[in-house]
């Protein structure tokens, strides 16, 4: 039986969230998002990475392509029998504006790094600020933070402000620590940030094996999501179809 879709996509992903470490498959188009609700997914993601490789050939959704992904995002939640949280960048220059029109194409919930496009980050309270008016009517937000590598104390208060200020998940960019960092570094680290984060922490990551097993995570990490599920990592399978000669 396929799953179906939430009356109201916001309450379906507050329930997905609310019976503890979800595990939030990535897609990057309708198809994908209908095979990883039909595998048992609660929850998807529409992945900015995905979608930009997809639809621009970039690694991100550019800024002139919002439109564009405004009208794909609609296309997937329509098409998802289960709540999709959507990567909004950076907010495309206006979070707050950005969190409403991916809500009206769809969006139970959206992404936004508090980065700037030339890498610095936003001040927290300005970012704090859109948190919490995004919150009065607007979609799940997810705050994430990106400066990790060069400031890991400041990248604790962020994740305690946004959480205060009203993120339902909170994420750190972990690219750095998931690079660098052993094993048992890597637990040390979520502990700092799911202590941090007050129990709204979500792990992100390209493949499930960047991380590390799921049984070994510290508590309080709320949600697991993952990029590459919905993206084969080899061509294996279409080289066998067309030497079926």
């Amino acid at each position: 039986m396929r799953p179906t879709a939430p009356a109201d996509p916001r309450t379906g992903l507050s329930t997905e969230l609310a019976r503890g470490r979800a595990m939030v498959p990535g897609c990057h188009d309708a198809l994908s998002a209908r095979l990883a609700a039909e595998a048992g997914a609660g929850a998807v993601f529409l992945a900015g990475s995905a979608v930009g490789r997809a639809l621009f050939d970039e690694p991100c959704v550019p800024r002139d392509g919002l439109r564009t992904y405004l009208r794909h995002v609609e296309l997937v939640c329509r098409a998802a029998p289960v709540p999709v949280i959507v990567d909004g960048e950076d907010g495309f220059g206006d979070p707050v504006g950005t969190c409403a029109a991916l809500a009206s194409a769809g969006a139970a919930g959206v992404i936004v790094g508090d980065s700037l496009p030339d890498g610095r980050l936003r001040p927290a309270e300005a970012f704090a600020a859109d948190i919490a008016e995004v919150r009065r009517a607007g979609p799940a937000f997810v705050a994430r933070t990106d400066g990790i590598a060069s400031d890991r104390a400041g990248t604790l208060r962020r994740l305690a402000r946004y959480r205060e200020a009203g993120a339902d998940l909170t994420l750190a960019l972990l690219t750095p620590v998931l690079r660098t960092e052993s094993e048992t570094e890597q637990l040390a680290t979520f502990a700092q940030l799911a202590g941090a984060a007050g129990g709204s922490l979500a792990l992100h990551a390209r493949r499930l094996d960047d991380l590390p097993p799921m049984s070994r995570l510290p508590a309080g990490i709320a949600a697991v999501l993952v990029t590459g599920i919905s993206v084969p990592t080899s061509t294996d399978h279409i080289t066998q179809v067309l030497s079926a000669r």
